[in-house]
C-alpha cells in the first residue's frame, strides 16, 4: 500500500492497522506461528492448565482448545474487570497492585496445582501481571507492607528485574514456590514474555521458575534504592535470617516462549510498513527512562532524516520506565514515551506512535497515542507538551489534543512499540 495524500488520511488508516497487529499477537496466532511447537499431547498423562495473567484468557482458550484440555481440569487467573472466558473456571486478582482478590488467587493457584494426580501434567501459561494477579507474602511481612515497598521502588524507577527480584524474596509462591507441593509427572511453562532481552523466567516473578534466594543481596538492593527508613524491620529481618532453599520438583524445567519483543517487532515490520517507506528496527531491548528514550529516538531519526532524505518507518519495541515526582497525575509509559518523541521531531514531518500491547498503557485510560510532531511546532503547545512530561500528567494533554489510542484490554501482553513514519519535508523548517 502506498502512502496516503496527508497526513490525517494516513493517521486513521493506522487504525486498522494497528488493530490487526494486536491481533497478530494474540496467544491463538502465535501459538500457531510458533518456530517451536509444543509437545505432543500424551493419553497416558492428563493436562491439567493454569492459566494467570493479563493475557490468560487468550492462552488458556487457544491452549484448552488445541490440546483437547477438558473445562474442569482449567484454571483462568486474571485481573479485575478483563473479560473472563465462559468455559472454563477463573479468578480475579488485583492489578496493577496486589489487594485481598491476589490473596485468594494465590491460594486458588496453590490449591490447584497440589491437587494435580501424580500422573497429571501441568501446563502453566504465564504472561504478563502476574507478579500482581498472585500474591503470597512471606511470613511476618503483611500485604500493605509488601505492596508499599515495591511502591516506592516503581516511583523511584527500578526495572523490572528490580521488582520481580524483591518480590520473589518477599513471596511464598513466586521463585518456583507454586510448585512446592505438585506431585505430578511433569510441568511445561509457556509463556508470553513482557521483560525485554532477560531471562525469560523472571516474567510474572516466576512462579513455576527455580529462584536460589540470596537475602542479604536483595538487602543491599533495598538499600541502594530506598532511604533506610523506608525498609521495614520485619523486611530486613527477613531478607538477613533467609536461608538458601532446595528448588521445588520440576522449578527447573526448559520453558516454551511463544512470544516477546522481538516478536513485536518483527510483526510490526510487516503490518505498518507503507510501499516505498524504509524500514529500521531500531531495537527490541528499548528500556530505561521514557522520556529520556524517546528523546534519544527523536535524535537518531533526525540525523538520518538530515543525511537521507525520504519516506523512513522507525521501530523499537521494549519496556520502558517512568520515575515519578511529588506531583504526578494520569499516564503511562508509551504515552510519555511517544509524546517525547514527538517533542524531539516536532520540526520535521512525522507521525509518532506508541502502543502499550495490552491495550493498558500505566492508569492513563489509553492504549497509547498517535499524533503529527508538528503539532509542538507552536510554542505553546511546546510548553504544554513539557509540562505534561515534567508532571506526569500525560493522559490530561492526550485528552484534551485527542491524540489517544483506545483499544482496551487487548488479550495480549508483549511490552510497548515506538513507531515514527518520516516523511521528506517541503517545508523550510529551523533545525
Amino acid at each position: 500500500m502506498t502512502v496516503p495524500p496527508d497526513l490525517r488520511t494516513f493517521q486513521s488508516d493506522l487504525i486498522p492497522r494497528l488493530r490487526t497487529l494486536l491481533g497478530e499477537i494474540q496467544p491463538s496466532a502465535l501459538l500457531e506461528s510458533s518456530e517451536n511447537p509444543l509437545y505432543p499431547p500424551s493419553k497416558e498423562h492428563p493436562e491439567f492448565l493454569l492459566a494467570v495473567g493479563k493475557a490468560s484468557k487468550g492462552m488458556a482458550e487457544a491452549l484448552a482448545e488445541k490440546r483437547s484440555i477438558p473445562p474442569d481440569r482449567v484454571l483462568v487467573i486474571l485481573p479485575s474487570g478483563y473479560p473472563s472466558p465462559e468455559r472454563y473456571g477463573w479468578r480475579t486478582g488485583n492489578h496493577p497492585d496486589p489487594g485481598e482478590d491476589s490473596l485468594n488467587a494465590a491460594e486458588a493457584a496453590l490449591d490447584f496445582v497440589g491437587n494435580i494426580p501424580p500422573g497429571g501434567v501441568l501446563l502453566f501459561a504465564l504472561s504478563g501481571g502476574t507478579s500482581s494477579l498472585l500474591c503470597k507474602p512471606a511470613r511476618g511481612i503483611s500485604l500493605a507492607q509488601k505492596k508499599n515497598l515495591i511502591g516506592l521502588l516503581m516511583r523511584k524507577g527500578a526495572p523490572i528485574h528490580i521488582l520481580n527480584t524483591v518480590r520473589t524474596h518477599l513471596s511464598l509462591i513466586k521463585g518456583g514456590e507454586l510448585l512446592r507441593n505438585f506431585r505430578g509427572q511433569h510441568v511445561h511453562t509457556v509463556l508470553l514474555s513482557d521483560v525485554p532481552c532477560q531471562s525469560a523466567g523472571i516474567v510474572g516473578s516466576g512462579p513455576t521458575v527455580f529462584c536460589q534466594r540470596d537475602g542479604k543481596k536483595t538487602l543491599s538492593i533495598l538499600e541502594e534504592w530506598l532511604d533506610p527508613e523506608d525498609i521495614p524491620d520485619c523486611v530486613r529481618q527477613h531478607l538477613e535470617t533467609l536461608p538458601p532453599l532446595s528448588p521445588p520438583p520440576l522449578s527447573r524445567e526448559p520453558l516454551h516462549v511463544l512470544g516477546d519483543s522481538g516478536v513485536v517487532l518483527k510483526k510490526a515490520a510487516e503490518v505498518l510498513s507503507f510501499s516505498g517507506h524504509r524500514i529500521h528496527r531500531l531495537t527490541h531491548c528499548l528500556s530505561g527512562e521514557s522520556r529520556v528514550q524517546g528523546e534519544r529516538i527523536g535524535d537518531h531519526i533526525r540525523d538520518i532524516a538530515d543525511r537521507k532524505p525520504g519516506n523512513h518507518l522507525f521501530l523499537a519495541s521494549g519496556e520502558c520506565t517512568v520515575t515519578l515526582g511529588k506531583t504526578h497525575g494520569r499516564g503511562g509509559r508509551a504515552l510519555e514515551l511517544g509524546i517525547a518523541c514527538g517533542l524531539s521531531l516536532k520540526n520535521y514531518k512525522t507521525i509518532v506512535g506508541a502502543l502499550a500491547t495490552d491495550g493498558m498503557d500505566g492508569n492513563s485510560g489509553y492504549s497509547g497515542v498517535l499524533l503529527e510532531s508538528a503539532l509542538f511546532r507552536q510554542k505553546e503547545m511546546e510548553k504544554k507538551g513539557l509540562r505534561c512530561l515534567e508532571t506526569h500528567d500525560t493522559a490530561s494533554f492526550v485528552h484534551e489534543e485527542e491524540i489517544g489510542l483506545s483499544f482496551g484490554p487487548s488479550g495480549t501482553n508483549l511490552n510497548d512499540l515506538l513507531f515514527v513514519y518520516l516523511f521528506p519535508s517541503t517545508e523550510a523548517l529551523p533545525t
